[in-house]
């Protein structure tokens, strides 16, 4: 039988890994809405109540190396359907926590189900989907983030307020397990799909592979994708602040800041579409950065119009490097025996920028948080840095 004809439809496929990375994501962001909520629930301080998401990234920057290798024995389903069950577990745990530690405990289980989903979705995009397609493919995949955290923010409160904490942590561990579900019966891969990359249990990822990828021209692509992981942090973490600081309400300020990743469903369609047609990654990749830089610089300085030109910019065209990275990733691996472990490498570089975006972007605001200017230029500069980067990268 031909081996395209064994492979699953890619449209159908990514968007059930659309499906079940998003309701991973609202996991993950069920927290920042009810913060205080939960903090009084169970007395936590400031500090202790930041570790119910940055614990997160803590547990994503130990375990994504691991995790790569772990999929390359698996496979990238059972991979995906291991975080789904993990997940399941953590949110139950945390549904009965009855201390603080036990419930940021129990982020930390749902984290690992984070790093899981993170590293197995790309993977079983470039296993399973004909590589004429994965621009498409990755394109739809990449959303999850989007929708997850929107729909996660959004809907928390209301949850919360009709089924207190227990019920919301059960509701959306129930769709978790629902996904799961779908995933398993409707995702059936062929045996000699699964012949395309043979895979035995002794068969995992090792330190040559590793080495392997810490040459300039991959060093240079890791930390082009890890600035733009600390350009998007420090606007979803920061941007509301200075709205509100400048006299903008809460409500319309979590929406400046969450724009561009409901734009981002139009950017990551289109340019995995160019990206198919045209057999390029490395232009969309540029232009996408370009972009990234100056919108970050506005959304973290302006209040007026050119916030929303911030926005819009970074929505449409800056959030289309995650499909451009996600896509060219193989060619930077170079052998397909080493995409785990790049999966791996580019995971943890997410994790790391997301971290120090948490760190870096306060240390630049100041203690009393009021250098938005000298920050927002701080991070204009790192965005240009991190074009240069990959206009030295080889790849197409």
């Amino acid at each position: 039988m031909d081996r395209e004809r064994v492979r699953p439809d890619y449209i159908a496929l990514s968007v059930i890994l659309l499906l079940v990375g998003t309701s991973i994501t609202i996991v993950q962001y069920k927290i920042p809405s009810i913060l205080e909520n939960v903090m009084a629930m169970y007395d936590m301080t400031s500090a202790t109540g930041s570790w119910l998401m940055s614990v997160f990234t803590a547990v994503g920057i130990f375990l994504s190396l691991p995790t790569g290798s772990l999929t390359k024995k698996l496979g990238p389903k059972r991979v995906l359907l291991l975080g789904c069950g993990v997940i399941v577990a953590g949110s139950v745990i945390g549904a009965f926590a009855t201390s603080a530690w036990l419930m940021i405990f129990s982020r930390a289980v749902e984290g690992v189900a984070f790093v899981f989903i993170t590293v197995a979705g790309p993977l079983a995009v470039e296993k399973y989907v004909a590589p004429e397609h994965q621009g498409t493919a990755n394109g739809i995949w990449s959303l999850w983030i989007c929708f997850g955290s929107v729909i996660g923010s959004t809907i928390t409160p209301m949850m919360f307020e009709i089924l207190g904490l227990t019920g919301t942590w059960l509701a959306y561990a129930i769709i978790v397990a629902v996904m799961a579900l779908v995933l398993m019966v409707a995702v059936r891969v062929p045996a000699s799909v699964d012949a395309l990359r043979v895979e035995t249990p002794e068969e995992k990822v090792s330190l040559a592979d590793y080495l392997a990828l810490a040459k300039p021209n991959a060093l240079l692509y890791f930390f082009a994708y890890l600035v733009f992981n600390i350009e998007i942090l420090a606007v979803l973490s920061y941007t509301p602040t200075f709205l509100q600081s400048q006299g903008m309400n809460a409500s319309l300020s979590g929406f400046a800041s969450s724009l561009p990743g409901l734009l981002a469903v139009v950017s990551a369609l289109v340019f995995g579409k160019l990206i198919d047609r045209s057999g390029r990654t490395k232009v969309f990749y540029v232009v996408a950065l370009i972009a990234a830089a100056p919108a970050t610089f506005l959304m973290l300085t302006q209040a007026g119009p050119l916030l929303w030109a911030g926005a819009f910019l970074m929505g449409l065209i800056g959030y289309g490097i995650p499909v451009a990275c996600l896509t060219s990733l193989p060619q930077i691996a170079g052998r397909k025996e080493l995409m785990p472990a790049a999966m791996g490498v580019l995971m943890l570089v997410q994790c790391l920028g997301e971290f120090l975006g948490s760190l870096v972007t306060p240390m630049l605001l100041g203690p009393d948080l009021s250098n938005w200017m000298f920050c927002g230029m701080c991070m204009g500069v790192l965005g240009i840095a991190a074009v240069v980067a990959i206009a030295l990268c080889r790849f197409k």
